[in-house]
């Protein structure tokens, strides 16, 4: 029988059912055994006399404990997603925040997640996402702080007693090992123990434990009901050793909707949206494949992204960037493609999402990496190694041609080992993922280029894209639109003529109309801007 056997003994031997009198026994007993630790040189013979004494006793206590070890580096706590106590510990810490009085007592405060947000933002579903942003993920340090309550709770190191027959410590012990290995994450081990004498010990731990975690779910159940943002996930390339990817997200405005845009085809493009949403036309046919890919390319300022934005609000989903360049291997592409869980920073599980609650998109893709590019009988797609192009290979001479091909052999096989057992992306890897074996129903997937002219025809072939549309500068009747829209007003003859004979000699974008009408107060006055273009 070890110290703290002796130590929950001799708290059962001396209940009193008397809560005050029970619990200061329950903060004794572990200084007492501290002190005579420290002074006494006959320690042993004296636990040697507690052992007889409490060996006698035939009430045993029942002892539980949750036990979890916490890593910190640079960047802050590092997560093991497959290690889920820390959020039963925090469960119990809030539950005892709530209930635990502590009045008269020791103890310690902490900042806890706020158990009754605030009642103004609990509104039904019509609770607009952008007062819901503001109340719970909003950068401000004042809504920040609405999120958080000052939680009284018991002293670290200390048995205290929380429940009639309930005994609680929370134990935390730091590893100060590894010296000079500075790099190494800095650890240290969380352990909550609970310890009851009752009858039905087990029965009273379990049912603590329970009512814990209960409290905690509708806790969380009731800040993501109010939370009705949409948001804009980038991969965090700071987190490329966790087991679930973190992400950062950023909320999701609703002004930028096909109000505010203006493009050839831009009815076709809603009607396919709706039919796509309510599965009529096409997509209520059964067998043809309920997902969709866009392809839009077009010079830079043309409206890519504001039209990427206009879709994400008008489906009413979040957007996922998937940047080919921080991309290393088919599998995690695959598994950003397809797990679906978004780690995110203050949440202690991945958000997860589902296919028709996302917009992927791939920006830029012909610069982002090379392997969406079309393939040539020289270049060789598999090792993605430097090749030799046939012009260079017709100006060297025999000597210095074998020795390039010799390379170039010697370097294909060295290269193609090394991809094959890292399983570099490739485009056969994305190919896969956007119209593989995996089904993935209610997908929407847009890819933008500058360039359409440089991607695998095998990329942008009907059945993986949809629908291609060309973004390109504006026209005479489209500039007259936005100009009506955002100065709300109708043009005159006079000024439509005016915006006709503007674009009669020069090409303009739309990022061009749109920032003169956000410059000028006055329709004219952006008229005669316009002119001077």
């Amino acid at each position: 029988m070890d110290t703290q056997a002796i130590q929950f003994g001799m708290m059962a031997s001396l209940r009193t059912n008397n809560i005050i009198v029970d619990t200061l026994v329950c903060m004794l007993i572990p200084a007492l055994f501290t002190a005579l630790a420290n002074s006494s040189t006959h320690f042993g013979t004296f636990v040697g006399v507690l052992r007889q004494y409490v060996g006698r006793r035939d009430s045993p206590s029942v002892v539980r404990k949750i036990e979890t070890k916490q890593a910190f580096n640079t960047w802050g706590k590092v997560h093991d997603s497959d290690e889920h106590n820390h959020i039963l510990q925090k469960a119990i810490s809030i539950y005892l925040s709530q209930h635990l009085d502590l009045k008269d007592q020791s103890g310690r405060y902490e900042l806890l997640e706020s158990a009754a947000p605030d009642s103004s933002t609990d509104q039904d579903d019509d609770h607009s996402s952008e007062d819901s942003y503001n109340d719970w993920n909003a950068p401000d340090e004042k809504d920040q702080l609405k999120k958080l309550q000052v939680g009284a709770l018991p002293p670290l190191n200390a048995w205290i007693q929380v429940e009639d027959q309930l005994c609680f410590k929370h134990e935390v012990v730091s590893d100060e090992g590894n010296p000079g290995k500075g790099q190494l994450p800095k650890q240290s081990t969380v352990t909550f123990y609970l310890s009851s004498t009752a009858s039905n010990a087990s029965e009273r731990i379990d049912a603590f434990v329970e009512r814990a975690y209960a409290n905690y779910q509708e806790l969380v159940l009731a800040k993501h009901k109010q939370d009705k943002a949409r948001y804009l996930y980038i991969a965090d390339s700071a987190s490329n050793n966790n087991v679930i990817p973190l992400y950062k997200r950023y909320a999701l405005g609703e002004d930028k909707t096909f109000h505010s845009l203006f493009f050839e085809e831009k009815e076709s493009l809603l009607h396919l949206l709706d039919n796509f949403a309510t599965k009529s036309g096409k997509f209520g046919i059964p067998g043809f494949p309920y997902k969709m890919g866009l392809l839009l390319h077009g010079p830079p300022g043309t409206g890519k992204t504001s039209l990427i934005k206009a879709i994400a609000q008008h489906t009413k989903r979040h957007i996922v960037n998937i940047s080919l360049s921080k991309i290393k291997t088919n599998q995690e592409l695959m598994d950003m493609m397809f797990d679906l869980k978004f780690g995110i920073q203050g949440e202690d599980l991945p958000i997860k999402l589902a296919f028709d609650n996302i917009v992927f998109v791939m920006e830029d893709v012909d610069c982002a990496s090379n392997v969406v590019h079309a393939r040539t009988s020289v270049t060789n797609d598999m090792s993605g190694a430097a090749t030799t192009t046939t012009t260079d290979i017709e100006s060297l001479d025999d000597a210095a041609l074998s020795k390039a091909l010799s390379d170039i052999i010697k370097s294909s096989g060295t290269n193609a080992s090394k991809c094959e057992s890292k399983d570099k992306l490739n485009l056969s890897g994305l190919l896969n993922v956007l119209d593989g074996v995996v089904d993935s129903p209610g997908r929407i997937l847009i890819m933008t280029t500058n360039h359409p002219e440089k991607l695998d025809p095998a990329l942008v072939r009907p059945g993986r894209v949809n629908k291609k549309l060309f973004l390109g500068h504006m026209t005479a009747r489209q500039a007259q639109l936005m100009m009506e829209h955002y100065f709300k007003t109708a043009l005159d003859p006079k000024q439509r003529l005016t915006v006709d004979e503007a674009f009669g000699s020069r090409s303009v974008s739309p990022a061009q109309v749109e920032q003169l009408c956000a410059e000028y107060d006055d329709v004219g006055d952006a008229l005669a801007a316009l002119t001077n273009l």
